[in-house]
């Protein structure tokens, strides 16, 4: 049920998005205590040293993940010793 009530969230914030239509999340930050059905909004104000959106961006690029992650070629990989005889 939790991965329904917030897929349906993110898609109607989707769907707003395209259309130009209704009051997007921005600037706000939605709260849903599944165990308790109840919904809280917080206000979030932009944090102007943010790296990321912030007056003066440092991050401007993707990163690699997989690099970032070790799954390069040969990562993960583990040489399992064959046994005498075997």
């Amino acid at each position: 049920m939790l991965p329904g009530v917030i897929g349906i969230i993110q898609a109607t914030e989707a769907i707003k998005l395209v259309l130009g239509k209704g009051d997007l999340l921005v600037g706000r930050l939605l709260i849903y205590d599944a165990f308790r059905m109840k919904f809280r909004e917080l206000k979030i104000r932009r944090d102007r040293e943010c790296p990321l959106c912030g007056d003066r961006p440092t991050i401007t690029d993707l990163i690699d993940y997989e690099a970032f992650c070790g799954m390069g070629e040969g990562a993960g990989q583990v040489d399992v010793p064959q046994r005498a005889g075997g």
